[in-house]
């Protein structure tokens, strides 16, 4: 079979079946195995479950080992990646930068302990999940025959804590610093125009300030599942317009220019319009920061059949090793703590505006993000 990445091939029924006895008639390797603290797995060679503990099977929801004896654990865990290919987990361009089939591959060719941190994104019930994981693969012989144990350390709690640490005591107490410092200006000036600017640049401040909270809050709450929508009617063109004067006098719009299309949809349509501005300011900012001084980012929404299609293009490129993980969460190529912008437009899109967002990216032609969202939502 054909794989992009490790090796597709896997033991034989038979085979799975001789060593998962092996492990379950080994008291003592089943007893250590089940005491620990987290789930975890016996590979063998060809990443394959032969043997799993209490924990990873009640986080399955399965009472028996036969029902994952064989699996690859990006099939355990509905990795939206695990069944793209023939060959299944490991095999496909994105699993290049897995630090689960890193770990695994990499234990596996040096015998040495390997531990890396792991995103997954999976699929359950039609609904994506996100997972943060640190992951920990160990060598182990048994009857003369190579395996590797597995473990899987839930760190999406701490995940969580730095993205939120990096927004209020990063971007909050920034913003805060400087609406504080605009009101020193204002109570020490007396000159009527030079109060007109600093109250426009304190508003501004202020609206900021208050958007970084409310947009936490959207965010952990669609996480939960408890983010309610509030549908109204918009104009496709005039919410463009709304975007672009959000971010027009931000820094990261200095010395660059915003063109929206002058063909942008006119025609009503029902949706969720906080959400909706949500996710395009992200896609503008995304776009201003990957633009250098004097390019152009133009913007547009038009009608397909009943869908409106919103995209966002700028002229830079993405690498691939970029866009094989530009959706997942904590996931950033600004550093450790960022990576939220793209994985909740994702979210915000395809889990509560029940539309779809994609993205193409060309070194000649530049990177285009598309949203496609239904006239009506239901």
């Amino acid at each position: 079979m054909k794989t992009h990445f490790a090796p597709a091939e896997r033991a034989t029924a038979e085979q799975l079946n001789t060593d998962s006895t092996h492990f379950s008639n080994f008291k003592y390797v089943s007893e250590i195995i089940n005491a620990l603290p987290y789930i975890a797995a016996i590979l063998n060679k060809q990443r394959q479950v032969v043997f799993a503990n209490k924990a990873l099977l009640q986080l399955l929801g399965i009472n028996n080992l036969n029902e994952c004896l064989g699996q690859r654990p990006g099939e355990l865990l509905n990795c939206i990646h695990a069944r793209e290919t023939e060959g299944g987990c490991g095999t496909t361009e994105s699993c290049r930068y897995c630090g689960a089939v890193n770990a695994i591959q990499d234990c596996i060719e040096t015998g040495e302990r390997i531990t890396n941190e792991c995103r997954i994104t999976a699929k359950i019930d039609q609904k994506e999940i996100a997972y943060d994981l640190n992951v920990t693969a160990s060598p182990f012989r048994y009857r003369k025959t190579d395996f590797v144990v597995l473990s899987f350390n839930d760190i999406g709690n701490e995940k969580r804590r730095q993205m939120l640490e990096r927004v209020f005591f990063h971007d909050i107490i920034n913003t805060a610093g400087g609406l504080r410092g605009f009101i020193e200006f204002l109570r020490i000036t007396d000159d009527p125009e030079e109060k007109q600017q600093y109250l426009a640049i304190a508003d501004e401040l202020s609206n900021t300030l208050i958007d970084e909270i409310n947009s936490q809050r959207e965010l952990l709450s669609a996480e939960s599942g408890n983010l309610r929508i509030h549908v109204k009617q918009i104009i496709p063109a005039g919410l463009l317009h709304e975007v672009v004067n959000q971010l027009a006098h931000h820094h990261v719009a200095a010395e660059k220019t915003i063109e929206i299309d002058p063909q942008a949809s006119a025609k009503k349509m029902h949706t969720d319009p906080v959400l909706l501005k949500r996710v395009l300011v992200n896609l503008l900012k995304n776009a201003l920061e990957a633009s250098a001084k004097g390019e152009t980012i133009r913007l547009g929404c038009h009608d397909l059949d009943e869908e409106k299609i919103f995209w966002v293009h700028n002229s830079s490129f993405m690498p691939n090793d970029v866009q094989m993980q530009i959706f997942q969460r904590s996931f950033s190529t600004k550093g450790t703590g960022r990576g939220i912008g793209t994985y909740s437009m994702k979210l915000f899109t395809e889990q509560y505006l029940q539309g779809k967002i994609t993205f193409v990216s060309d070194k000649d032609k530049g990177t285009i993000f598309r949203v496609y969202l239904p006239e009506n939502i239901e």
